[in-house]
């Protein structure tokens, strides 16, 4: 595991951060519990019955706030209500009688993914809320055999083992639809059996097609919302369609004809090709990666990947957002490059969506490839590609496009904290170069409305809004963040736990009223103080991590109980870790790993000793003893040290890292290499 143990020995009084962030832990389990405990049966079934993705939603966290030191029940929890989802949503299952569906209940899993009777969800955005909680049992407990061979039978539908959801085209290296999942990919809507919304209405093909092509009809896109009629006489910008139909003319779909032709159209132009969305399945992939350690989810990936990376180039440094059948581009445009269904054109901030794939792509390739800078490209290039299309404001504020139409760039607007920031921040943290530090810096400068050293109150799903302020105290402009941050979470998550006490629902109320429960298990601070990382990205990313821990003593993961943690320092080759042991008589053993798949290695740690001259049995003259600062240092090579702590001791850690010079794995420190298969 590790030869190399290092001993705290100062003894101070215990940081803010340090006892808000064991505080923090403390609330978070607390609210966890109660959640648990008021909006979920026994064996893990909840109350509420959604798209899937919500339902997944909304318990997920557990499994990553278990990693990181939460208590051991959360893992329990998390597993116990993932396979009761699962079975819950699935079609396999199978109603006994005296147990009439929910009005809301519609099977939406096939083979235990996402099938397409919910197409709108089928889609990477979806999908990459729902697969939060599944990837977060990796990190957990990777030797559970359930999860294991799930990640391989999820992975399998997507690089072409799976003749039951034929997603992948191996000769063209794309995905073969936008949407897609266990049952394949969606390539045409007419065998569409059709799709339950609120109040058991059902809309057919038909109505499926006018929702994405006419938002102006279906009131709130993708959100189970009813049909609406359009009082609209005025003709919509086909953008969907163009070139082929420039405007799409009112209540198309009243003329049969023409609306055959139309849905023939959108199969065609819409469905039947690839999207930048689908970069988000490298995560699925890598995922069976940290498993298994088989090449050929590695080799999947970086393939995948680099026939993103060849658009790009060919397109003129623009990231093309639809691919044809053949591969080709724009195939079904006239070479068209934009129009695709969650494209450049989808809305008047469209980056916002497109961009989640080219951030969980660049990432699982960078860390699959160990670092080759080549696979940050994907991300890179278009964060560049903004800033050359960029203009400024009356205010001097910078704007870059953020749509495309048929008049070329059809919106400007900010790198926005909520949406855009996250793009910059984790392109930083995965090469932590200077280049990309100075992409960050540009919008930095041209950035004129914000604040950027705020630590807005938010659950994880606004996890964005954060990743400024955390740039800026690793840039040494924001030395209050780690306190402000940790602050914000205990605010938000306080807050859900009081609305949790004051709901007085019966159960029957709860069901009844089918909303969705509140999720306090909000996890980002820890993440980003304990692990000095970007919080994980919410539709789907992988964990990215500088350091994380184990507990020596229970065998587990996370930091022990009473020792907080915090990355006070991060470079391309260092990183500064402070440990602090909040109790006053238990001696705690932390083991630290470089990266959150140990895919760095520390190369050296500096420390300072403080023992005492004192050695003699007189409480008072110890108490008066000198304590002498030595400067220590220690030769890791290697993945992992430990550090014990005694109580109320603490410990700053200048460590050096060889980072991606590992193959990544979920293997635990104690599994030598490779996680064990049973």
């Amino acid at each position: 595991m590790t030869d190399i143990k290092i001993t705290a020995t100062k003894i101070q009084t215990p940081p803010a951060w340090a006892l808000l962030q064991r505080s923090l832990f403390d609330l978070v389990a607390a609210a966890g519990d109660l959640a648990t405990e008021k909006y979920a049966r026994p064996d893990g079934r909840v109350y509420h019955f959604f798209d899937v993705d919500d339902a997944y939603e909304s318990r997920s966290m557990r499994g990553a706030f278990y990693a990181l030191g939460g208590p051991s029940r959360f893992l329990d929890i998390s597993k116990r209500e993932f396979n009761a989802i699962t079975w819950m949503y699935s079609e396999e299952r199978i109603l006994p009688d005296g147990d009439p569906p929910h009005p809301m209940w519609m099977p939406q899993l096939r083979n235990e993914y996402w099938n397409l009777d919910v197409p709108f969800n089928a889609d990477w955005f979806h999908m990459g809320e729902g697969n939060q909680m599944f990837y977060d049992f990796g990190v957990a407990d990777p030797t559970d055999p359930t999860n294991r061979e799930r990640a391989r039978k999820f992975a399998g539908m997507y690089i072409g083992e799976d003749p039951e959801a034929p997603n992948w085209d191996p000769e063209h290296k794309m995905i073969r639809s936008p949407l897609h999942g266990g049952a394949g990919p969606m390539v045409n809507v007419r065998d569409h059996k059709g799709i339950v919304h609120i109040g058991g209405e059902v809309s057919d093909y038909v109505h499926l097609v006018r929702n994405w092509l006419d938002p102006r009809s279906m009131g709130d896109f993708g959100h189970r919302n009813v049909l609406q009629e359009n009082p609209s006489t005025e003709p919509l910008t086909a953008t969907f369609l163009y070139p082929i139909v420039k405007e799409l003319e009112p209540r198309w779909y009243e003329d049969e004809s023409r609306r055959e032709e139309v849905i023939d159209l959108f199969e065609k132009m819409i469905l039947q090709g690839d999207e930048p969305a689908n970069l988000c399945t490298t995560a699925l992939v890598t995922n069976a990666y940290l498993y298994t350690g088989e090449e050929k989810y590695k080799r999947w990936v970086l393939e995948y990947v680099d026939s993103w990376i060849r658009r790009i180039e060919e397109n003129d440094g623009i990231i093309p957002d639809n691919v044809g059948p053949t591969g080709k581009v724009g195939e079904a445009r006239e070479g068209q490059w934009w129009g695709g269904l969650h494209g450049w054109s989808a809305s008047e901030r469209a980056i916002d969506r497109l961009f989640l794939g080219l951030i969980i792509g660049a990432e699982c390739a960078y860390l699959l490839s160990g670092g080759d800078d080549h696979y940050l490209e994907v991300l890179r290039s278009q964060c560049r590609m903004l800033l050359d299309n960029a203009k400024t404001g009356e205010d001097g504020q910078l704007l870059v496009p953020t749509s495309y139409g048929p008049n070329g760039w059809a919106s400007y607007g900010e790198f926005t904290i909520r949406s855009g920031y996250p793009h910059l921040m984790h392109l930083w943290h995965a090469s932590m170069s200077d280049t990309d530090y100075e992409i960050v810096d540009a919008v930095r400068r041209g950035d004129k409305s914000s604040d950027w050293n705020e630590s807005p109150v938010a659950g994880d799903r606004g996890g964005a809004n954060g990743e400024a302020a955390r740039f800026q105290y690793y840039d040494g402009k924001n030395p209050d963040w780690p306190v402000n941050v940790l602050k914000s979470d205990y605010q938000y998550v306080s807050r859900m736990h009081e609305s949790m006490l004051w709901d007085k629902r019966s159960v029957d109320q709860i069901i009844e009223d089918n909303n969705w429960p509140p999720n306090p298990v909000v996890i980002k601070a820890l993440v980003q103080t304990t692990m000095g990382t970007p919080a994980t990205l919410y539709n789907g990313g992988m964990l990215r991590a500088t350091v994380r821990y184990f507990d020596a003593d229970e065998h587990r993961p996370g930091l022990p109980p009473d020792v907080a943690a915090l990355v006070d320092e991060l470079g391309s080759e260092k990183a500064g870790i402070h440990l602090v042991n909040t109790s006053v008589d238990e001696t705690r053993r932390v083991i630290v790993q470089a990266g959150a798949f140990g895919e760095h290695s520390f190369t050296t740690v500096n420390y300072v000793d403080e023992p005492l001259d004192y050695d003699e049995g007189n409480p008072g003259r110890r108490n008066r003893a000198d304590h002498k600062s030595v400067n220590s240092s220690v030769s890791v090579d290697g993945k992992h040290f430990s550090v014990e702590l005694p109580p109320m001791t603490s410990i700053r850690l200048d460590c050096g890292i060889d980072r991606f010079s590992n193959d990544p794995s979920y293997a635990f420190p104690w599994h030598d290499g490779k996680v064990p298969i049973e």
